[in-house]
């Protein structure tokens, strides 16, 4: 397992995720399509926000269930609380330091959200 980190892009909101970071998730639904957002999810006891709590502003829609973090400043989604399971987060790959998406080739795994209800229910969200 290796530690990497990220952050918003001024800086402001800073974290670390200590994870395997083999598999990424593209997911379609409208908020993740527009962020253009690719998606690895990990447990809470290996996510540290390590600055800028204060800098995080908080988006929900619909059920209200997963809660959308960005900067306030720079306007950028770094990690979110998934709906799927609000207790785990979902971190923003391309929000990574040191992570490069080509040397690196992770599987890429696509999420319907479109069709969320169908999608969640014949999909293993490991």
């Amino acid at each position: 397992m290796k530690t990497y980190t990220g952050g918003c892009h001024c800086g402001a909101v800073r974290f670390a995720v200590e994870t395997d970071l083999t598999r990424i998730t593209v997911c379609n639904c409208s908020i993740c399509s527009k962020k253009g957002a690719l998606l690895h999810r990990v447990a809470p006891e290996r996510f540290r926000l390590l600055s800028g709590e204060d800098a995080l502003q908080l988006y929900q829609f619909n059920t209200k269930t997963a809660r959308h973090f960005f900067c306030r400043h720079c306007g950028i989604h770094s990690f979110h609380r998934p709906r799927a399971d609000p207790n785990l987060y979902n971190v923003n790959v391309n929000c990574l330091d040191d992570f490069d998406l080509e040397a690196e080739q992770p599987n890429i795994r696509k999420f319907d959200g479109k069709n969320w209800e169908q999608a969640v229910q014949s999909t293993s969200l490991d």
